[in-house]
């Protein structure tokens, strides 16, 4: 049993090789995480403020005006993803925003009470369609259908070279590690993206970059993780902060032009 779900997982992660980001993305190095590290662990955890539900409702708005137009120029110059978005407010107070389905973004009343500015509330909007502009949640939804099949065929195989057929339970275990792991190779190389196509949406709408960057830090010293681990979903803050610095860099030399593709 074990050997067959060990199998299933090293097989599901062969799905590393259909794709992941569509763009090439700058390299971070362990000297760029250890100096993100250390300036996470002098940053504060983010404080909730007091606001109202017309505040949360205008800072939104005036989010998606602000980042709209030069987000939509760049979706149409990638020509891969979703370029129609449709936005909705959630009641939720977590510090959280969701891009499903079809151009579909679902932006939390929390990211209004964390945020210390609004720069900080337009990256994550221009985060989430960077999702869509990369075509993110269809990818993940067929990696995970790739990741689950190749976990079936390879439970089956080891099964026939066993002389035995593999059980039920056994076959539909495979396939839910198979999906998760086909999901997670490549949740992480996408979060970066969506950072990446956030700063460089931000650069061409002329907003303040350097403020955008303070949420990173903030959620990084709140969530206390300071590395990644094969089954996170997201990179770690410190990874994440590292990984926006070098893209923010890239894409001021580039005076905002997009990187190669991958």
């Amino acid at each position: 049993m074990q050997r067959r779900s060990f199998m299933a997982l090293a097989g599901s992660c062969l799905v590393c090789g259909c794709a992941g980001a569509v763009h090439r993305l700058p390299e971070v190095n362990y000297g760029d995480i250890a100096t993100a590290q250390a300036e996470v662990g002098m940053t504060p955890p983010p404080q909730r403020r007091p606001v109202s539900d017309d505040e949360v409702a205008r800072t939104l708005r005036n989010a998606i005006q602000l980042v709209r137009a030069p987000a939509a120029h760049l979706c149409h110059e990638m020509d891969v993803g979703v370029c129609d978005w449709r936005f909705q407010l959630s009641r939720s107070r977590e510090m959280n925003a969701g891009a499903t389905g079809y151009g579909q973004i679902v932006l939390n009343r929390g990211i209004v009470e964390f945020a210390a500015n609004d720069e900080e509330v337009c990256m994550v909007v221009a985060h989430e369609i960077g999702h869509h502009a990369a075509n993110h949640v269809a990818r993940g939804v067929r990696n995970q259908m790739i990741g689950a099949l190749i976990g079936v065929a390879i439970v089956g195989i080891a099964g026939a070279v066993a002389g035995s057929a593999p059980t039920s339970d056994t076959t539909q275990m495979a396939a839910q590690l198979g999906g998760q792991i086909g999901h997670l190779s490549f949740s992480k190389e996408q979060e970066r993206e969506a950072d990446y196509l956030a700063a460089a949406i931000l650069y061409r709408a002329g907003i303040d970059l350097d403020k955008a960057r303070g949420l990173l830090l903030s959620m990084a010293a709140g969530s206390q993780q300071m590395a990644t681990a094969f089954l996170d979903t997201h990179p770690a803050g410190p990874e994440r902060v590292a990984a926006w610095d070098r893209a923010v860099a890239e894409i001021r030399a580039a005076r905002g032009r997009l990187p190669p593709r991958a």
